[in-house]
């Protein structure tokens, strides 16, 4: 690991859980009140660029898995961050990387999760579909309300 990851993880250890290390590749859990100050530090402190970001639906919420690229060592940083199945919600990190607009708009789109704080939190590829109403989320398992307890 580079001398600035090793950094990284230092300062942040206590912020973190589930932490995985692959070569190349480090995977770690985050709360969502940490992500604004870990994905700047990883973009602007560390230099490392967003390459994507991937939602997920899991047996008990949603999870986003962040992608950031240190190009110069070819590592992946790798923060997820959970949200619950109703009302899921997530703090935007769009204001502060523009890449992140149009990536946070398809998963408000295809999974229903908020981006609190996106300059322009709208549908992008359902938008005007005769399929899907403003509610349908697409990437969402249908279930009854029950069930989301």
């Amino acid at each position: 690991m580079s001398d600035k990851g090793t950094e990284f993880f230092e300062k942040f250890k206590d912020k973190m859980t589930k932490v995985i290390h692959k070569p190349r590749r480090h995977y770690f859990n985050i709360k969502n009140e940490d992500l604004i100050e870990i994905a700047d530090y990883l973009f602007n402190t560390m230099g490392c660029r967003l390459s994507i970001c991937t939602a997920t639906e899991v047996y008990d919420g949603l999870e986003v898995l962040y992608h950031f690229s240190d190009d110069s060592t070819g590592t992946y940083y790798n923060p997820r961050v959970k949200t619950g199945l109703t009302n899921p919600e997530i703090n935007s990190i769009a204001p502060m990387i523009n890449g992140a607009n149009w990536i946070e708009r398809e998963m408000y789109d295809l999974f229903g999760i908020k981006f609190k704080g996106h300059p322009d939190l709208k549908k992008l590829l359902t938008y005007n579909s005769p399929h899907f109403g403003e509610d349908d989320h697409p990437m969402r398992f249908k279930r009854n309300r029950t069930q989301e307890k």
